[in-house]
């Protein structure tokens, strides 16, 4: 009878730990805001002004990322431990509700053929993330793309023009991986990575951040040839959030304080952020032409 008392005992200490567990994880996010400036080239650098607060609530507002082609920037949106995708339109000013599901979408991203935003669901049955892609046209209609239980826990990722893919597969270490013409099967191509993932056009290749030791630094993966190269130490005790304008210029945040990296002096450069942008932790952050993104707390 003791016996059996303990088994049930301790299944019911699994139970309650896996419940406080998600718990956890769906309201532990920081209250996050979303602000659009401008973005100028200077001789010296970069002008920045404008700053308009998009998201303006309390909570949750992170991950954005521009349309390529539509004045939209879409983003993750938390309430009441639930996180949907919204998107704002830039030209409107106008703000709208994408996905509304019993799970948590993250990071969405607009597919190569423009139809669909893929997106990180996490299942509030059991905290596996999936990679599953929504319909534009009609976000109801949705395709998982990769399954937890078969590719592993899915992070992060980006898109090449050509439907080359890359994740963030979360493990020990995390992995980079290389998912070809839909395969489902990905291909490790670095460990102890970072959480920014992008593809530059201008020099056909992904790039990522990869833990070398005690530095981290910033690398490009050619999908065609499937060759690695450094590019740039990243910014020293930063949380490796970067992004890549149009002509291949590289941002990073760190801290309150935004830098780009100039390639001919193989440096950082620290930007001048308009004074009526909040004095707070600058996180992750988008670029499109004129228009530049930024996450900060609240």
């Amino acid at each position: 009878m003791l016996q059996s008392l303990i088994v049930v005992k301790s299944k019911f200490m699994k139970i309650l730990f896996l419940v406080l567990y998600f718990q956890v994880i769906s309201f532990a996010q920081k209250g996050t805001e979303i602000y659009l400036l401008e973005i100028k080239k200077m001789p010296d650098g970069f002008s920045i002004k404008e700053p308009i607060n998009i998201s303006n609530r309390d909570g949750y507002d992170n991950q954005p990322s521009f349309h390529p082609t539509k004045s939209l920037i879409y983003f993750s949106s938390q309430k009441d431990g639930q996180t949907d995708i919204w998107s704002y339109n830039y030209d409107s000013k106008k703000l709208s509700q994408i996905t509304n599901t019993e799970d948590s979408e993250y990071s969405p991203t607009v597919t190569p053929d423009k139809k669909n935003l893929t997106c990180i669901v996490q299942r509030k049955s059991n905290g596996d993330q999936d990679l599953v892609k929504f319909s534009i046209k009609n976000p109801k209609k949705s395709e998982i793309i990769l399954e937890s239980q078969k590719a592993g826990k899915i992070g992060y990722h980006a898109w090449s023009p050509d439907n080359e893919l890359i994740t963030f597969v979360l493990g020990e270490p995390n992995t980079l991986q290389l998912f070809e013409n839909q395969s489902k099967s990905g291909k490790i191509f670095g460990k102890d990575i970072g959480r920014s993932l992008h593809y530059v056009s201008v020099k056909k290749a992904f790039s990522f951040v990869e833990k070398d030791r005690e530095t981290w630094k910033i690398k490009l993966l050619n999908p065609e040839n499937q060759t690695i190269s450094d590019y740039a130490d990243a910014l020293v005790e930063s949380e490796q959030y970067n992004a890549w304008d149009k002509n291949g210029v590289l941002f990073g945040t760190k801290n309150e304080e935004l830098f780009f990296f100039e390639e001919k002096t193989k440096s950082w450069k620290m930007l001048t952020l308009p004074p009526n942008l909040p004095k707070n932790k600058i996180s992750r952050l988008a670029i499109k032409d004129q228009y530049l993104v930024l996450v900060i707390n609240e």
